[in-house]
């Protein structure tokens, strides 16, 4: 598996202002092309200067060319190609984890499939100290342009990890002191009443359908986030910035 993902590298169309500077701070090696225009020149100028050294295309081309350049109107001026990053393994996680205790809290992701939804919760994941996303192979999808954009440079931060086996890799983090953290809008205890962990796994459901049973079942406890009852839930990635925010002034917050 290790191998099988990190060799499926394959070219993406980065656009917006705040995901072209991370991808530019965080892995300038990855850059293939880079196409502004002429308002960023100044703010990419040291982009520019490395391209010219590393002899890497460039193009200051007007705003409608960078529209079809990048498939979007919501690009703010900027678009690079670029090698996407890969999903990171259930081994490269473990490995990064370490031996130690310390606190984290780990995001699971599941049937969460909107490119929007994902993007707004990587930014919040970057917000808060979220270092992982892990999804099931075929349910996690991968990271698309527009995701990026609207994670505003978190998808350079947060990784996203696919798991073949999610309930083995589940068990395994248990067995490194993991929390598994389930989320209902139809019970459980009150966000604002539960005392997270200090190792959590915040397991995240679709807007439609919620989190599977599998894993409702696997959760050693569930909580909800109360409100009016005017409407039946928030919006996911709203559900999941409260929760994250939640854990973060616990755990996070405190010197």
């Amino acid at each position: 598996m290790k191998n099988k993902i990190n060799k499926q590298r394959k070219e993406l169309k980065y656009y917006g202002l705040h995901a072209c500077l991370a991808l530019w701070e965080k892995r300038p090696q990855d850059i293939i092309r880079v196409y502004l225009d002429q308002s960023n020149v100044n703010t990419f100028t040291p982009l520019l200067k490395w391209c010219a050294q590393q002899k890497k295309a460039y193009h200051i081309i007007p705003d409608a060319e960078l529209d079809k350049v990048s498939d979007s109107v919501h690009h703010e001026g900027v678009c690079i190609l670029a090698r996407e990053l890969p999903f990171l393994t259930p081994e490269e996680l473990m490995t990064s984890l370490g031996k130690g205790n310390q606190k984290v809290c780990l995001l699971y992701l599941d049937g969460v499939q909107n490119p929007h939804n994902l993007g707004s919760i990587m930014r919040s994941c970057a917000h808060f100290g979220i270092p992982y996303i892990l999804g099931e192979e075929g349910k996690l999808p991968a990271l698309s342009p527009s995701a990026c954009r609207i994670a505003k440079g978190g998808a350079e931060i947060v990784r996203l990890v696919l798991l073949s086996k999610p309930i083995q890799t589940l068990d395994q983090l248990k067995k490194k002191g993991f929390s598994f953290i389930g989320t209902s809008s139809h019970g459980g205890v009150s966000l604002y009443q539960f005392s997270f962990p200090s190792r959590s796994i915040l397991a995240i459901g679709s807007e439609a359908h919620g989190i599977s049973n599998t894993f409702l079942k696997m959760a050693m406890s569930k909580i909800q986030i109360p409100g009016s009852g005017l409407v039946e839930s928030l919006n996911v990635s709203v559900a999941t910035s409260l929760c994250m925010g939640e854990y973060f002034r616990q755990h996070m917050g405190k010197p």
